[in-house]
C-alpha cells in the first residue's frame, strides 16, 4: 500500500513532508486563490477522524468517525470510481445551470458530475467535516475543478452566508437546478443536510420573487422613473445624510399588527434615536405627536398619495425616495426631500454628471429604511412593527392609510379586523408556518416570505447591531430580540445632536439639459431601431443556408459590421433593456441553455441564429417603444419648461 499524506502527518518529525507528486499543494494553492477562509480552516483541520485505504480497484476510498466509535465508508471499497459515476451520471444535466451537491466523500461524483455539465454551471458542495475535505485534498488532485472558480464549499450552518453567495446565480436558479445526495455523507450529518436542503428551497421562492418582480415591473419601474427625470434632476440626493448620526440608535417604525404593543413609547424616543417611519406609519406617528427625522418611500402606485395627505405645512421630516415613487407625494410633502441616486436615470441624463448617492434596492420601504439607517451610521439599528407575517391574525395595525382605503367598506357588522383576515384566507394557497419570535408556530405568506429573506440577508451582512423590537411577528436570524423597552433603558438615553436638513424648492431651472440628454437619447435608439431592422433579415438569410457555409459566412461579415455600428450606443441600448426585461431575460436564458447542451457545429449554429433573430426582433420593437416613452416625456417637459417662462408652477 502506498503511504498517504496522513500516514506522513501521523509522525510528528515528517508532519510536513509530503510525497512525491502528492496532489495536496496543487489543491491547496488553487483553493487559497479562490476561497482563502476556506483553505485557512482545512489547513487547521486534524486527521485523526478519518482513515484512507485503497480499495480493491487501486483507488483511495475513505471512511469517517461517527461517533468516537464506528467507522463509516463513504465509497464503495471495491470500484469507487465506478459507483460514483453511477450517482453522477443518475443527475439530469439538461438545462440545469446550479448544482447542489449534498456531501463530498473524495470528490469522485462531484468531478464526474462537474465534467458532465454545462460550463457555466455552478456546483455548491455541502461538507461539514473539514477533515474529510483536508484528506480528499491530500490524495485527489482536484485542483482543476478548485481553480475553475465553478465550485462554491459550505461548511458551516450560516444562512445569510448562502443566500449572499447564491444571489449574483439567481438567474441560474430559476433556469434549472439539481441536487446530488451522497448517501453515505447525508447519513453521518443528517441534520446539516437537511436545514441546507430547506434553505434551498426557501433561496429558490426568494429567487422566483426577484425574477417575476424585475419582470413584471421593470416597464413601470423604468417609466416611472422617467417620468421623475424633472424631479431627479431638481432635488438633492441624500449624498450628505452619510454618517450623520455614526454610531447612534435608530428604530426604524412599520405597520405591523405587533406595532400595537409598544407604539406608546414611540414618543419617549423622540430626540433620543433617529426615528424612521415607513410612509404608512408616518400619519399615525404624528398623530401620536411623534414627528419622524424621516420617511421612505418607494412605490409607484398612486395609492401611496393617501400616505401624504393633510400633513402639517411645518413638517420636518426628510422623505427619503427611490427615484420610481410617484411623483405625487414629491409635491405632496410639506417637508425636505431626497432621492436616490439611480443607474437608468443617470444613464438617461448622462450628460448632467449627476452624481447622486446610491443605496441598494429594496424590495419594501422597510428595507429602504434599513439601508438608509446604514447609510446614516446608526448603530444599533432597531425595528418596531416588523411583522412579516400575520400575528393575531392580522397583516398590519389598525388605523393607518390601509384603513383610510378601505374605510366606505366598514359597518357595524363588517370591521377592520374582519377585512384583513379575509385578505389573509384569500391567500391560503401561498401560506407557510414559520415560527415567530417566541418560536410559536405563526403564517406568512410567499410574498412576506420572501422579505424576510432578504432581510435576513442583509442582516447577515451588516456592520451594525440590528435589534428586533416588535415584540411579535416573525422571527429573523441575524437580530438580537428585545422588548423595546429594554431597548429605551439601553440606548436611548442620551438627547442626540439632531441635524434636521433645510426644506429644499425643487430647482427646476436645469429642465433644458434633461430635455437635450433625452433628445439625444431618442436619436440614439431610432440608429438601434434601423440597425436591428437592417440586421433581421441577414440572420434570417442565414438561417435558410446553414448548409452553405461560405455564404454564411459573408453573412456574418455583413452582420458583424452592424454589430459595430450597434456598439457605439451600448448605454442607450442597455436602457431600452431595463424598459423590456423579458427580452434581456429571455436572450439570457437563450444563452444558458446553448452553453448547457455543450452543441457544436451545425447543429450549435442553428440554436444561436434562432436566438439572435428572436433577440433582433425584440431590439427593434424595443427601441421604438423606448423613443415613443421618450417622445411623450421630452412633450411634457417642454410644456413645463414654456408653463415656468410663463410664470405658471411647474
Amino acid at each position: 500500500m502506498q503511504i498517504t499524506a496522513t500516514q506522513h502527518r501521523s509522525d510528528a518529525s515528517t508532519a510536513y513532508i509530503l510525497p512525491p507528486h502528492a496532489p495536496y499543494l496543487a489543491n491547496m494553492a488553487a483553493l487559497w486563490a479562490v476561497d482563502a477562509k476556506l483553505a485557512a480552516a482545512v489547513e487547521n483541520a486534524p486527521s485523526a477522524s478519518v482513515r484512507v485505504e485503497l480499495a480493491k480497484s487501486g483507488d483511495p476510498t475513505i471512511a469517517i468517525e461517527t461517533d468516537g466509535a464506528h467507522w463509516v465508508s463513504l465509497h464503495s471499497k471495491y470500484q469507487p470510481v465506478t459507483d460514483a459515476n453511477k450517482l453522477a451520471d443518475a443527475i439530469d444535466v439538461d438545462d440545469k445551470l446550479v448544482f447542489y451537491c449534498m456531501g463530498f466523500g473524495l470528490g469522485y461524483h462531484v468531478e464526474r458530475l462537474f465534467d458532465r455539465a454545462s460550463d457555466d454551471a455552478t456546483l455548491c458542495i455541502f461538507e461539514p467535516r473539514l477533515d474529510l475535505l483536508r484528506a480528499a485534498f491530500e490524495h485527489r488532485d482536484l485542483s482543476r475543478l478548485i481553480a475553475s472558480r465553478r465550485l462554491m464549499f459550505f461548511t458551516t450552518v450560516d444562512k445569510s452566508d448562502l443566500f449572499t453567495r447564491l444571489t449574483p446565480h439567481t438567474p441560474h436558479v430559476n433556469i434549472g437546478t439539481a441536487t446530488m445526495h451522497h448517501a453515505p455523507s447525508i447519513g453521518a450529518s443528517r441534520e446539516f443536510f437537511e436545514l441546507f436542503e430547506q434553505w434551498q428551497t426557501e433561496f429558490a421562492s426568494l429567487c422566483r420573487t426577484s425574477i417575476n418582480t424585475l419582470v413584471l415591473n421593470g416597464r413601470r419601474t423604468a417609466q416611472n422613473i422617467a417620468a421623475n427625470l424633472g424631479w431627479y434632476a431638481a432635488m438633492p440626493g441624500v449624498n450628505s445624510l452619510k454618517d450623520r448620526y455614526k454610531g447612534k440608535p435608530a428604530v426604524i417604525v412599520s405597520a405591523g399588527p405587533s406595532l400595537r404593543k409598544n407604539k406608546h413609547l414611540l414618543p419617549s424616543l423622540s430626540g433620543k434615536a433617529v426615528l424612521i417611519a415607513a410612509q404608512t406609519t408616518l400619519k399615525p406617528m404624528l398623530e401620536m405627536g411623534v414627528e419622524p427625522d424621516f420617511v421612505t418611500s418607494l412605490d409607484y402606485s398612486d395609492i401611496c398619495t393617501r400616505f401624504f395627505e393633510n400633513l402639517p405645512r411645518t413638517l420636518r421630516t426628510e422623505l427619503v425616495a427611490e427615484s420610481k415613487a410617484t411623483n405625487k407625494i414629491f409635491a405632496m410633502h410639506p417637508g425636505p426631500v431626497s432621492l436616490l441616486g439611480n443607474d437608468f436615470a443617470d444613464n438617461l441624463l448622462s450628460e448632467m454628471k449627476l452624481d447622486k448617492a446610491r443605496l441598494p434596492a429594496g424590495a419594501t420601504v422597510a428595507h429602504l429604511a434599513f439601508y438608509l439607517a446604514e447609510h446614516l451610521g446608526c448603530d444599533p439599528i432597531v425595528f418596531v412593527g416588523q411583522d412579516l407575517g400575520f400575528s393575531d391574525g392580522l397583516s398590519y395595525v389598525p388605523g393607518t392609510g390601509h384603513d383610510d382605503v378601505a374605510r366606505p367598506e366598514y359597518g357595524r357588522f363588517y370591521t377592520p379586523e374582519m377585512k384583513q383576515w379575509e385578505q389573509i384566507v384569500r391567500d391560503r394557497p401561498i401560506l407557510r408556518r414559520i415560527p415567530d419570535v417566541h418560536g410559536r408556530p405563526m403564517y406568512t405568506e410567499e410574498r412576506l416570505y420572501a422579505y424576510l429573506q432578504q432581510f435576513e440577508r442583509d442582516f447577515g451582512a451588516s456592520r451594525s447591531r440590528v435589534i428586533d423590537a416588535s415584540e411579535g411577528g416573525a422571527l429573523k436570524r441575524g437580530t438580537t430580540v428585545m422588548p423595546l423597552s429594554d431597548v429605551i433603558a439601553q440606548f436611548c438615553t442620551e438627547p442626540l445632536n439632531m441635524r434636521r436638513s433645510a426644506s429644499n424648492a425643487p430647482q427646476w431651472n436645469r429642465l433644458p439639459e434633461v430635455i437635450a440628454s433625452l433628445k439625444k437619447r431618442r436619436d440614439e435608439a431610432k440608429q438601434i431601431q434601423d440597425v436591428s431592422r437592417d440586421t433581421l433579415p441577414l440572420l434570417k438569410e442565414v438561417r435558410e443556408h446553414l448548409d452553405d457555409q461560405p455564404r454564411v459566412n459573408r453573412l456574418i461579415g455583413q452582420i458583424d459590421a452592424l454589430r459595430a455600428q450597434m456598439n457605439k450606443f451600448g448605454h442607450t441600448y442597455d436602457l431600452i433593456m431595463q424598459v423590456t426585461q423579458l427580452t434581456e431575460l429571455k436572450r439570457f436564458q437563450a444563452d444558458l441553455r446553448i452553453s448547457a447542451g455543450k452543441l457544436s457545429g451545425i447543429e450549435l449554429q442553428r440554436k444561436q441564429v434562432a436566438r439572435d433573430i428572436d433577440n433582433c426582433a425584440a431590439v427593434r420593437d424595443a427601441a421604438g417603444e423606448f423613443d415613443a416613452m421618450l417622445a411623450a416625456l421630452v412633450a411634457d417637459l417642454q410644456a413645463q419648461a414654456e408653463n415656468m417662462k410663463h410664470g405658471v408652477a411647474a
